[in-house]
């Protein structure tokens, strides 16, 4: 975003602000059902991938690289589906129902998952994780109808969940909560049947198969019923966390697989990023800097020369704020960021000197209210742009709502090309900056507008007496 956009941003408190809930519009279900219809096709796309790269009659010696063919034409084509339904259904977002980053939300999470259930059988062996060589007919069916089963199972928990949200939505449900109660139910029906089918099949296919030599993931057990009992858990777990990203949910995905809460639906992700000076990106850094999070006040981590900071072993679906702590700049933390099932590299900090912070402030003609309010600022970039690049990197021509709203003297606030807020200003221009002033401390949820486009969805945290600042790529990024 643009240098002075960042500076005028103050605090962030954990006081929980929210609208009151409604039932969805027409043209917002339609939103939430065409992205959990693509998504699904995007599943059973990556589905029918593994399936096909383990045929017993494919000559395919590298099965791993195969089963994660990005360039895969249907995949591929069921991607690029979900992103034309997000713009053709989603000119104007819903309140509730789609994740934050929308699309990519779906998309990343049901081709991961998806292809998690290869690894849960098969881990990380030699030649791909296929164990038997393609003279053994009999080992290859036996793992080919393994995972065609776990896939079978992962789909029809998908397609079970998508269309109790489409009846739920139209029966006016009127918040995430109606709708994970989809994820309970989706377990049972088709995907019970399916996980009982592959246990069966199982037992059929692999009389023959030594379970210990075939199956070597996460699921290795001695006989093969146990595997197919393993793998029927772990895809109806995976499941779970897709249909959690596809709208945005917490449902207990450990519950809805084996009805305990024993971590065995945990996936382990990382966060990292860079500290980075406002005035001196892109290449600057700032060393020495204690980055924690807030969310898990224990976990600290100091950025050295490079300004790089790493976190390991967050929880995937869980929301990490990151919080920059240095003698020289204005304390400041980013946007509230939930952790997908890659985990999520890239966020920066851009940091405010003290002074510049105050010559912002009295350029705006503000005296910032530390004690009680904060500052918010973020970017709403182009495609593929961030502060990684020089020169200007915002879309122009957005406007910017948040929820709940604001007084319109809180803002927004746009900044005009030279990198100046402009109270003049109705949009972004191509600098992409916008700002709220004087903030009461609580939770906001930012999103862009702009005719033809879809962007990822921001939240803050405003406490007081900080700068909260979502910064490229983690803003309002289109996509």
């Amino acid at each position: 975003m643009g240098r002075l956009a960042l500076s005028c941003a103050i605090g962030l408190v954990s006081t929980l602000v929210s609208a009151a809930a409604a039932p969805l519009t027409d043209a917002e279900q339609a939103c939430v059902n065409a992205l959990d219809k693509a998504g699904v096709a995007v599943a059973a796309a990556q589905a029918a991938l593994t399936d096909a790269c383990l045929d017993p009659e494919a000559t395919t010696i590298d099965v791993r690289a195969c089963v994660a063919n990005d360039a895969d034409p249907d995949l591929s084509g069921a991607i690029r589906a979900t992103f034309d339904a997000a713009v053709a259904s989603c000119s104007e977002l819903p309140a509730f129902g789609v994740g934050r980053t929308v699309d990519e939300a779906v998309t990343t999470a049901a081709v991961t998952h998806v292809r998690g259930l290869f690894d849960d059988a098969f881990g990380s062996s030699a030649g791909g994780a296929m164990i038997f060589d393609a003279s053994d007919r009999r080992g290859r069916k036996c793992q080919a109808g393994m995972t065609r089963g776990a896939g079978a199972v992962a789909t029809a928990f998908l397609k079970r969940f998508a269309a109790c949200v489409e009846k739920s939505l139209g029966r006016d449900a009127d918040g995430p909560e109606a709708l994970a109660a989809c994820v309970e139910s989706a377990g049972r029906g088709p995907a019970g049947r399916a996980r009982k089918r592959m246990i069966a099949q199982a037992r059929k296919r692999c009389r023959r198969t030594d379970s210990t030599i075939a199956f070597r993931g996460h699921c290795a057990a001695s006989s093969a019923a146990s595997v197919g009992r393993c793998l029927g858990t772990r895809a109806v777990c995976r499941a779970c966390r897709i249909a959690n990203a596809m709208n945005g949910l917490d449902a207990d995905c450990d519950r809805v697989a084996d009805g305990t809460a024993n971590g065995s639906c945990s996936f382990p992700v990382t966060l990292s990023g860079d500290a980075i000076p406002f005035d001196a990106s892109p290449t600057g850094r700032i060393a020495g800097a204690t980055i924690s999070l807030l969310e898990h006040p224990d976990r600290h981590v100091t950025t050295g020369p490079d300004g790089h900071f790493v976190f390991d072993g967050l929880e995937e679906g869980s929301e990490a704020t990151l919080v920059l702590d240095h003698p020289d700049y204005h304390p400041i933390q980013t946007g509230t960021i939930r952790l997908g099932p890659t985990g999520i590299d890239r966020v920066t900090f851009q940091a405010v000197t003290y002074t510049i912070y105050d010559l912002l402030a009295d350029f705006l003609d503000v005296v910032p209210d530390e004690a009680n309010r904060c500052q918010m600022v973020t970017t709403v970039t182009r495609v593929g742009r961030s502060i990684y690049e020089a020169g200007a990197h915002g879309e122009d021509g957005v406007t910017v709502t948040l929820d709940p709203p604001l007084a319109s003297d809180h803002g927004p606030i746009y900044f005009n090309s030279s990198v100046l807020p402009d109270r003049a200003l109705t949009r972004t221009s191509d600098d992409g900056g916008v700002l709220f002033l004087q903030v009461p401390p609580g939770e906001y949820v930012w999103t862009a507008h702009k005719a033809g486009a879809v962007f990822s969805r921001v939240k803050m945290k405003c406490r007081q007496g900080f700068l909260v600042n979502a910064s490229p790529p983690k803003g309002l990024q289109r996509h």
